[in-house]
C-alpha cells in the first residue's frame, strides 16, 4: 500500500492570495505506506503499488510495479556470455492481485466513506445534537395535515408496523414527505399531547408543485416561547426584547420546560384575535456590556400587546365552495359536505370570507350551534340546507398564502373554502372605494409596486425574487389566488409598497394601483409577535448509544441518497435542485453557524452522498472500475485499457457536465 488516508489530499484551490493551502493536516510515511490526514475531510482513500484511476497510465504503472524475477542470471556472472535480465510484477502491487481481491481493494475507498461517516456521526452525537423535534406546530387550510392532524402530535413512527422511535426530527417528515410524492399514500404514527397513538394514512398534495417542485402535507414546525426581536423583525411594542421568554398570556401559565412545545399558544392567539392581549415575561438580568450572564437572576415583567390590523386594500372576494373538512369536525358532524357552498350564517351575508375564522370563535365548547345556510348541488339543481353547527374554540390561527392561492378555513367549525378572484364588497372609506372598484368585478392578476430603489431593496432582501414585482402575476388559483395575495399584503416589507390589480370589469380591463392600510375590524392574529423554533439537545447516553447513533445517521442518509438517485432518474425530483461546490460551502456555512455537532452531521452526510456516488457504475468512478473488473472476471481477461481510457474519458465529461450544470443552479438560486 503506497498511500492512506483520511480525507483526501487534494483542493482545487492551492492559494488564498498570499496564503498557501496544504494538501495534508498530517503526512508521514512508515516503512513502504505514507500515511496522512486529508485537507478535504471527506471520508479516505488508500493506493496500491501499480494502482491508477486513469486507464492510461497502466502500462506506465506496471512497468513501476515490476521487479527482477528471482533465479535469473545477471550480466557478467559468466564471461563472455550475457544472460536478459527478467522482470515480474511485484507479487504485493495491485496488478497481480486477483480479480476479487481488486474489488476489495477499489472498495476501500467506499469503505472508510462509510466508517468516517459513522465515525463524525458519533462524534457530533457525544457532543449533543440541536434538533427541531418532529412535532407538528400547526396545519395550513384545507391541506392533507390540516384534515386530520393537530398541533402538538408527534411523530414517532413512519411506517404500517414496527418499533416506535422518540427522536425523530421534523426534517424527517418533510424527506418522507418529498420522498413519497405527490398523491401517494404514506402512513405516520402520531402521539397526541395526551399520549394517545394514532395511525394516520396522509397523501401528500401536489398542488404546490409548480412553484416549488416538492409536494406538502400542508404543516409546519413547533415553535417555542422566546421571542424572537431584531431590525429585521421588530417587536410590535418597545418593551419587547430579544430572548424574552414568555410564561403566561392573559393569566394562563405555560409550559415551563422550554424543550416542550405547548399547543395554548397558539389557541390563546386564535382565540383572541383582538383587543389587548397580556403577556407575562421572564428576563435575563444583563450585565453592563448587555450580555446575559449564564445564571444570571431572571425577573418577570407583564406588557401588554395591543390588536394590530391586517392590511387591507378594502375589498372582500365571493366565497368559494367547500373543499375540505376536518375528521370529526363541527361541520362535518352537521351534515357540510364537500361541494356546498356557505350563503349565510345567524340569517347574516358573509363579508368578508377571509376573516370568518375571526368573527366566528365561541366562548366555549357549549356555545349556541351556528345557523349555516348553504348552497348544494342535488343533480341539475340547486337545494338550499340549514345547518345546526356546534362550534368549538379554534386551536390555531389561520395562517394563508403558503398554500398557493389555496383555500382557508374556518377553524371552529373545521372546515375549509375556496377564496374566488371576484369582488363581493367594497368597504366605505377605503383605497378601493376611492379607486372606484366595483362589486363584480373580477381580479384577473396582481403586481406589487415599490415606492423607489430603497423600498425595493427592502422587499428583495424579504422575497428573494422579482416576479412579484417585475410583471404582473395572473390569479389562476393554482400558484396564485386571493388568499396569497392577503398574504403577501401582511408581509411586505415596506410600508410604501402599492398593489396593483389587473381588473376584468364585463369584458373590459382596468388597472386599479393602491396603497394597504390597516384594517380595523380584520387583525393579525400572532399580533406580530415572533417566537424561535423548539431546539431539542440530542446527546448520547454514552459511547455505545453514541456509535447508534452515528451509525443510524449514516444509514439514513444513505438511504436519502439513493431515494434521490432514484427519483432522479425517474423525474420525480428536478434535476434544478441540485447542488454543486457553492451549494455545498453555503450549506456548510449554514450548518456551522449552528454549532460544531451540526457541521459534524453535515460531514456525515457528505461521507454517505460520496459513497453511493462513488460506487455508481460510471467510469473514473470506483463504481466504473468494479465494473470493469467484473467484465474481467466474467471475460478472464481484461477490459482493452484502449477501451477503458475511451469510457473513463466519457464518464469524466459526463461528471464534469454533471458538475458544470450543478454549479450554474447555484449561482442561479445565489440570485433568486
Amino acid at each position: 500500500c503506497e498511500k492512506f488516508y483520511v480525507g483526501f489530499d487534494w483542493f482545487p484551490i492551492k492559494k488564498i492570495g498570499p496564503f498557501t493551502i496544504p494538501h495534508s493536516l498530517f503526512r508521514r510515511q512508515w516503512g513502504e505506506t505514507v500515511y496522512g490526514i486529508g485537507i478535504l475531510p471527506l471520508g479516505g482513500y488508500v493506493k496500491m503499488l501499480g494502482q491508477d484511476d486513469d486507464p492510461r497510465n497502466a502500462e506506465a504503472e506496471a512497468e513501476r510495479s515490476k521487479v527482477l524475477k528471482e533465479g535469473t542470471a545477471v550480466e557478467g556472472l559468466t564471461p563472455g556470455v550475457t544472460v536478459e535480465k527478467e522482470y515480474v510484477l511485484d507479487p504485493r502491487s495491485y496488478q497481480a492481485k486477483s480479480v476479487p481481491a481488486r474489488m476489495a481493494i477499489i472498495s476501500a475507498g467506499v469503505i472508510m466513506n462509510l466508517i468516517f461517516g459513522v465515525l463524525l456521526g458519533t462524534l457530533a452525537y457525544a457532543i449533543g445534537v440541536p434538533e427541531t423535534p418532529a412535532v407538528i406546530g400547526g396545519t395550513l387550510p384545507g391541506s392533507p395535515a390540516w384534515e386530520k392532524l393537530m398541533p402538538g402530535m408527534r411523530a414517532v413512527r413512519f411506517s404500517e408496523s414496527g418499533d416506535t422511535y422518540e427522536y425523530h426530527r421534523f426534517d424527517d417528515i418533510k424527506r418522507k414527505v418529498v420522498f413519497t410524492g405527490a398523491d401517494k399514500e404514506m402512513k405516520i404514527l402520531f402521539r397526541d399531547p395526551d399520549g394517545k397513538e394514532t395511525l394516520h394514512s396522509l397523501k401528500p398534495s401536489g398542488r404546490a408543485l409548480k412553484e416549488t417542485d416538492f409536494p406538502s402535507l400542508g404543516f409546519y414546525g413547533p415553535n417555542g416561547r422566546k421571542l424572537a426581536a431584531d431590525k429585521k423583525v421588530p417587536p410590535p411594542i418597545e418593551q419587547i426584547e430579544d430572548g424574552d421568554l414568555v410564561v403566561a398570556m392573559n393569566g394562563i401559565e405555560l409550559e415551563r420546560d422550554q424543550e416542550k412545545f405547548d399547543t395554548r399558544v397558539n389557541s390563546i392567539l386564535a382565540q383572541n384575535p383582538s383587543g389587548p392581549l397580556k403577556l407575562t415575561l421572564e428576563r435575563a438580568e444583563k450585565a453592563a456590556d448587555g450580555a446575559a450572564a449564564k445564571d444570571a437572576p431572571k425577573k418577570r415583567l407583564e406588557v401588554v400587546v395591543p390588536q394590530r390590523g391586517k392590511k387591507s386594500i378594502g375589498v372582500f372576494m365571493k366565497i368559494g365552495p367547500v373543499v375540505a373538512l376536518r375528521e370529526n369536525s363541527p361541520a362535518g358532524k352537521a351534515g357540510m359536505q364537500i361541494g356546498d357552498v356557505i350563503e349565510q350564517i345567524d340569517g347574516q351575508p358573509l363579508g368578508n370570507p377571509l376573516s370568518l375564522s375571526q368573527r366566528l370563535i365561541p366562548k366555549s365548547s357549549s356555545a349556541p350551534p351556528y345557523k349555516v345556510v348553504v348552497s348544494r348541488k342535488d343533480g341539475s339543481k340547486t337545494v338550499t340546507k340549514e345547518l345546526l353547527v356546534a362550534a368549538v374554540p379554534p386551536e390555531q390561527p389561520i395562517v394563508d398564502g403558503f398554500t398557493f392561492g389555496g383555500p382557508t378555513a374556518i377553524e371552529s367549525m373545521g372546515v375549509a373554502f375556496d377564496v374566488t378572484s371576484e369582488i363581493a364588497g367594497v368597504e366605505l372609506g377605503t383605497p378601493a372605494i376611492a379607486e372606484g372598484l366595483q362589486t363584480g368585478d373580477v381580479v384577473k392578476a396582481v403586481r406589487f409596486i415599490p415606492a423607489d430603489k430603497e423600498a425595493r431593496g427592502k422587499e428583495w432582501e424579504k422575497f428573494r425574487d422579482n416576479k412579484y414585482f417585475d410583471a404582473a402575476n395572473p390569479l389562476d388559483n393554482t400558484t396564485w389566488g386571493w388568499t396569497r395575495v392577503h398574504y403577501y399584503l401582511q408581509t411586505l416589507a415596506d410600508p410604501k409598497t402599492q398593489i396593483e390589480l389587473t381588473i376584468d370589469r364585463q369584458g373590459k380591463e382596468v388597472i386599479a394601483t393602491m396603497l394597504p392600510v390597516r384594517s380595523d375590524t380584520f387583525f393579525e392574529e400572532d399580533r406580530g409577535l415572533n417566537f424561535y423554533g423548539i431546539r431539542v439537545e440530542h446527546k448520547a447516553s454514552g459511547a455505545a448509544d453514541a456509535f447508534s447513533l452515528g451509525f443510524r445517521e449514516v444509514k439514513e442518509r444513505l438511504g436519502d441518497v439513493a431515494t434521490t438517485l432514484f427519483k432522479l432518474v425517474g423525474g420525480g425530483i428536478s434535476p434544478k435542485h441540485l447542488s454543486g461546490p457553492i451549494g455545498i460551502m453555503g450549506a456548510a456555512g449554514q450548518f456551522a453557524n449552528n454549532g460544531f455537532p451540526m457541521l459534524l452531521l453535515f460531514l456525515t452526510m457528505l461521507s454517505a452522498n460520496l459513497a453511493i456516488i462513488n460506487f455508481l457504475p460510471i467510469p473514473v468512478l470506483d463504481g466504473g472500475h468494479m465494473l470493469f473488473l467484473a467484465a474481467e472476471g466474467v471475460r478472464r481477461k481484461p477490459v482493452s485499457p484502449h477501451i477503458q481510457g475511451w469510457l473513463s474519458l466519457g464518464g469524466l465529461a459526463f461528471l464534469l457536465s454533471l458538475m458544470v450544470f450543478a454549479t450554474a443552479m447555484d449561482v442561479q438560486r445565489w440570485f433568486q
